[in-house]
């Protein structure tokens, strides 16, 4: 009895493959401007949550969305060359070279982010009490804003700080103009730790395709290893899946919507590496005859 794994799944679409072929390019389309949305959201939240003249490490940490998406997109790039654009041929002199320096560049992107997501959580457990403020008129109209969830800063003025649910006690980070009331920073933690997971998650992914091309590009077909590779992969794409369904049912439905994206990006490379190994397999065994 064979193990369901994502590559049986995709595998009747090889019979389709025009139609394989729209869909996967339009899922890279998405991407890109999915990328744009991003960077849009971190550019705001830097405006909003930032004091002028905050350390670089502190804006840096803002930007760890832009950076990740930026070394995602790379990778998937990569992948693609790798398993679909480029012929074996190609694979010489310094394509080889230039695809290994912009991996690297790649995976140090995916880790800082990685790294980023860690420490924006952590930080969380730094925020202290914001001593005095019980209303936040109080505050209107001083260049501070009030976090209303973990993508969305409101600025706090005269004219709309009576508006507001949240309520005291406040809180804030050393250096940010932003404050947070303890309901949404309890949440705020919660959904930190489903992005520091995810990243994990997608670490691992991102390692078991690497053995995988490994294999295929030495035409280990047979290899003991990749059938527990495929398998692993399939575990970890639902996990993925899993916290994509957390994104959506906690109000987050962009964070889904960018999830379910990457997962379907990602399962492009797979029917790549599904049609690579249909396509060698029949030319070893014509050869072999």
């Amino acid at each position: 009895m064979r193990s369901f794994t994502i590559k049986s799944l995709l595998i009747p679409l090889l019979t389709r493959p025009r139609v394989a072929q729209v869909v996967k390019w339009t899922v890279y389309l998405a991407l890109i401007v999915n990328f744009g949305v991003y960077a849009s959201d971190d550019w705001m939240a830097y405006h909003s949550a930032l004091a002028p003249g905050a350390p670089w490490a502190d804006t840096f940490e803002m930007f760890a969305t832009t950076i990740d998406m930026a070394a995602w997109l790379g990778l998937v790039f990569l992948f693609e060359l790798e398993t679909y654009a480029l012929s074996d041929e190609a694979f010489e002199g310094w394509v080889t070279k230039a695809i290994h320096v912009v991996r690297i560049a790649c995976y140090i992107g995916i880790g800082y982010a990685a790294y980023g997501y860690t420490v924006s959580t952590l930080d969380y457990y730094d925020f202290v009490e914001v001593d005095g403020v019980t209303d936040l008129c109080q505050i209107a109209d001083q260049g501070r804003s009030l976090q209303l969830d973990v993508i969305a800063y409101e600025p706090v003025t005269v004219d709309n700080c009576a508006s507001f649910s949240a309520s005291a006690p406040f809180f804030k980070a050393a250096g940010e103009m932003s404050v947070i009331d303890a309901p949404t920073l309890d949440h705020s933690i919660n959904l930190g730790w489903v992005d520091v997971a995810n990243a994990t998650v997608w670490l691992i992914v991102v390692f078991l395709i690497e053995i995988e091309i490994r294999l295929q590009s030495a035409d280990r077909f047979g290899s003991r290893a990749l059938r527990p590779v495929r398998i692993l992969k399939t575990i970890f794409y639902g996990e993925l899946i899993i916290n994509a369904i957390i994104w959506g049912s906690t109000s987050y439905p962009i964070y889904a919507w960018d999830a379910f994206l990457w997962i379907f990006g990602f399962w492009a490379i797979e029917l790549n590496l599904a049609e690579w190994e249909q396509e060698r397999t029949q030319e070893l065994a014509a050869a072999a005859h």
